[in-house]
């Protein structure tokens, strides 16, 4: 951030030989020479000039920090397997339907890397506290980055998602879920809008009623017939 590059010319011998025992010693060219050049900063710049740089190199840098978690978009995860509990943000799984996939590659086994839980196997990820998650589920809308907002019960073998224009919750059965985001991503070369119109409509009358609800009672038109998930 506000640094460049700075190239040198060096014999190549010599610089083989100091990268080599550098590596026995755990450290590298690049970082020795930067910290030469931190030492030769202050040696040759007065002390009370290097207070007024770094002062606005760290403001600088606050501002930039700033900046970039402003524009962050990332979608908020809660999931459950085999008895424990992980939540944590995702800048690279954004959507329900990248989410639905990520799921599907896991459960059968055909994800690239081998991960140990499924949480794991999501990257770009960040762990946020219980209470923070709450926060998120009382009012999504709450932090305007937010882009999903979804729980998988693996023991229960179901997920819910948040619906962000009410903020109401809508439970599918696992296997449902996964079915749909075969459906979405089985065709190759297809538009992400395509593929998110192909999944909201093979969930389409899939969602999970609340226990109280039964097959010949209809929910009330004044009520919200969106159940929450309770875990």
């Amino acid at each position: 951030m506000g640094d460049i590059d700075i190239s040198i010319y060096y014999n190549e011998r010599r610089l083989e030989a100091m990268k080599q025992k550098l590596a026995e010693q755990g450290t590298t060219i690049e970082t020795e020479m930067k910290n030469m050049m931190d030492v030769l900063y202050e040696t040759i710049l007065p002390r009370e000039m290097c207070d007024e740089i770094d002062a606005q190199v760290a403001k600088e840098q606050a501002q930039a920090e700033a900046e970039s978690e402003a524009a962050r978009r990332f979608a908020v995860y809660h999931i459950r397997e085999n008895g424990e509990d992980y939540h944590f943000t995702s800048d690279y799984f954004q959507t329900v339907m990248q989410s639905a996939y990520r799921y599907r590659l896991y459960e059968r086994g055909e994800l690239s890397d081998e991960h140990k839980t499924f949480a794991d196997s999501f990257v770009e990820t960040k762990p946020i506290s219980l209470e923070k998650f709450y926060e998120v589920c009382i009012d999504m809308n709450s932090d305007k980055r937010i882009t999903a907002l979804v729980e998988f019960d693996l023991d229960g073998g179901k997920v819910s998602i948040c619906d962000s224009s009410d903020n109401a919750w809508w439970v599918y059965n696992l296997h449902d879920f996964s079915v749909a985001a075969y459906k979405a991503y089985r065709a190759v070369g297809r538009s992400t809008t395509d593929r998110a119109i192909t999944f909201a409509e093979a969930l389409a009358g899939k969602e999970i009623f609340p226990p109280d609800e039964t097959e010949d009672e209809a929910p009330d038109e004044d009520e919200d017939e969106a159940p929450v998930m309770r875990m």
